[in-house]
């Protein structure tokens, strides 16, 4: 059914699958693989999964969430989400990409009720208007359940960012409609993006999309048939005890594949809202500095610090003074075994520390 069919549906109660794997290599060093991202308290005092969760589970309830991790993060979040049911924490037992977590995801919500619409979402962003996303969610679960393909939730940009994805769209065909999607765009140059900024057709794409189930089954049949036929048996074995090696021999032989690439940039004539909500992706250590706490001299972050001369740097640290002098525009992160100093435009570059460490560093620094 087209986007503009039928604007305001009857609503029906949808599912939420949080995907929750990653590594979150972007914070490092505050960010490990014992602890990423997702489990540090980097917009506030919860850690960024349980905002997640308390930002949906008013409007559908612990025993229609489900989280999909890696089984070595399992217990971390089952300890930070005791409300949810032990057979809705799904550890992935080996990290193969977003297509099999969305696929399983939403073959275990299928299982839970064929007929929801079911949303998928990252559990690493930071959205702070938690009742205006529940709105614009439940809007876009009963796009979804009146025969909406699949809708998402598109960021209007406030400047031509280079770092993310974007989506084209036109206005809504009907009054009150959803904005027709047209398609996804790579990240663009300077040059483009501010073209993308004045057009007003295009939006950063949140990665939160809401399906109508049929419709993500027959998708993922056409383009993902290999990791749907793993995932059917360990589907079927949910709530077994065939089910954790069910998942194993599935992780296995599965092919590492996005679920962006696989499905989502096939998408046309798809729904979007543009979200009345404020988001951050909270993709790099830069993007944190616009939302933490400011602190003397222009400077933003948390911990003690003493600037001398220092402005606009970004700040991390736990109990040691961190004192600057002359400096601007740097990342300055301190752990207790590991200090991060680098420059603001080379946020994204923390991925080479990281391979470095890979090679030849200790493990237990990643």
């Amino acid at each position: 059914m087209s986007p503009g069919t039928n604007p305001h549906p009857a609503k029906g109660r949808g599912i939420c699958v949080i995907m929750a794997g990653g590594r979150g290599t972007r914070f490092w060093p505050l960010s490990r693989r014992a602890r990423p991202k997702q489990l540090l308290a980097l917009a506030s005092q919860r850690s960024l999964l349980r905002d997640t969760y308390l930002r949906v589970a008013p409007l559908v309830g612990p025993d229609r969430i489900f989280v999909v991790t890696g089984a070595d993060l399992a217990p971390a979040v089952a300890a930070d989400l005791p409300e949810l049911p032990a057979s809705h924490i799904v550890g992935e037992p080996v990290g193969r990409n977003t297509a099999p977590c969305a696929v399983l995801g939403m073959g275990l919500a299928a299982r839970l009720d064929p007929a929801a619409p079911v949303a998928l979402l990252p559990a690493d962003h930071h959205i702070p208007d938690d009742e205006v996303f529940r709105r614009q969610l439940d809007r876009a679960f009963g796009l979804a359940a009146g025969g909406v393909d699949v809708v998402t939730l598109g960021i209007r940009p406030t400047k031509p960012e280079t770092g993310y994805g974007y989506i084209q769209a036109r206005e809504p065909e009907a009054p009150g409609g959803p904005w027709l999607g047209e398609g996804f765009v790579e990240k663009p140059d300077a040059a483009t993006a501010a073209v993308y900024l004045a057009g007003g057709r295009h939006f950063w794409n949140s990665g939160i999309f809401i399906w109508n189930p049929d419709r993500f089954a027959t998708l993922a049949r056409t383009h993902l048939s290999e990791v749907v036929g793993l995932m059917e048996p360990v589907i079927r074995a949910q709530g077994t005890d065939r089910f954790g090696p069910a998942l194993d021999t599935a992780y296995r032989e599965c092919p590492a594949e996005s679920i962006d690439v696989a499905v989502m940039e096939k998408l046309a004539g798809f729904g979007l809202l543009p979200a009345e909500f404020s988001w951050s992706d909270l993709g790099s250590w830069d993007a944190w500095g616009e939302l933490a706490p400011e602190l003397e001299q222009g400077n933003r972050g948390q911990g003690r610090l003493l600037p001398v001369d220092s402005t606009g740097n970004v700040v991390m640290g736990r109990d040691r003074l961190i004192a600057l002098v002359g400096v601007e525009d740097l990342i300055i992160v301190d752990t207790a075994d590991a200090l991060l100093v680098g420059r603001k435009d080379a946020a994204q570059r923390i991925k080479d520390v990281i391979a470095r460490l890979e090679q030849d560093g200790p493990p237990e620094l990643l």
